[in-house]
């Protein structure tokens, strides 16, 4: 994601213009389609939305609400992301980034319960009024304000996420050695964020230099940095997401594995025979 517009070839006129959406990222811009402004975002959304389907697909047999609200709103970013890079549509961008922070918030609400024990009925009713409320700011800002209070809003959850995760893993850690599934996920997760993160900067930050029509790019062609940003994040966001899943199980006694679905896809399988609440 990167706010640009440095020269007419870059802004070139489609279907959906003009752009409404308050940023605009560093692909060139109608130059595949037409009808698609953002021809690699878009198709590189779509990875997004399989990977939520196939997670709820391997979802463990218990299917508790949390757990498919959390697929279901990762799907739906999915959705999001490929209309919002299609169009630059301002309605479109809210399909994109509101469903990030309420799979965020789910997120939350998980590694909450899973330190914490089970809250009374005031947590979900502040977590409602929570998305409510950042429904509300994030659909009536827009610019540079709406851009960077949603990457500061969305970046420190996954953060704490991230945190959660990490008490986790060192309190189980001392009870038993770690599986080595789980191991190999936390791995691909972290290096995936890193990943996705450093290509993201360079996006958002040198894309002047970077988008292949510009004056100033140093390269003849543009990387597609965001695309690959979709990728990178996507599959580290959703193993941290079946982290969440696997802790929330193993923290509560529940024999649970981390298992990879056509070798690369991590999905939680239960294994143990104890019904959970």
């Amino acid at each position: 994601m990167a706010p640009t517009s440095v020269s007419p070839a870059f802004d070139k006129v489609g279907y959906w213009s003009p752009n409404t959406s308050s940023i605009d990222w560093c692909e060139n811009n109608y130059t595949i389609s037409y009808y698609i402004a953002e021809f690699w975002n878009s198709i590189s959304s779509i990875l997004i939305a399989t990977l939520a389907a196939i997670g709820y697909m391997n979802l463990a047999s218990y299917k508790e609400r949390r757990m498919t609200l959390l697929m279901q709103a990762f799907f739906t970013i999915g959705v999001g992301s490929t209309l919002f890079h299609g169009t630059l549509r301002h309605k479109m961008q809210l399909l994109d980034e509101l469903p990030m922070l309420y799979a965020a918030t789910i997120g939350m609400f998980i590694c909450i319960e899973t330190h914490f024990g089970k809250q009374g009925r005031w947590f979900p009713i502040a977590l409602t009024a929570w998305i409510a409320t950042t429904t509300v700011i994030f659909s009536t800002t827009s610019g540079t304000l709406q851009s960077l209070s949603f990457q500061l809003t969305y970046g420190s959850m996954i953060i704490t996420g991230l945190i959660f995760l990490r008490i986790f893993h060192t309190t189980r850690r001392a009870i038993r050695p770690t599986p080595p599934t789980v191991s190999r996920l936390i791995r691909l997760t972290v290096s995936s964020m890193l990943l996705a993160i450093t290509v993201w900067l360079i996006d958002y930050n040198l894309c002047v230099y970077i988008n292949g029509v510009s004056e100033e790019s140093v390269l003849g062609w543009n990387p597609q940095f965001h695309a690959w940003w979709h990728l990178l994040s996507a599959y580290g966001v959703y193993g941290q997401s079946v982290l969440i899943m696997y802790y929330h199980y193993e923290m509560r006694g529940v024999g649970v594995e981390v298992w990879m679905w056509k070798g690369f896809v991590p999905a939680v399988r239960i294994v143990g025979v104890k019904k959970i609440d």
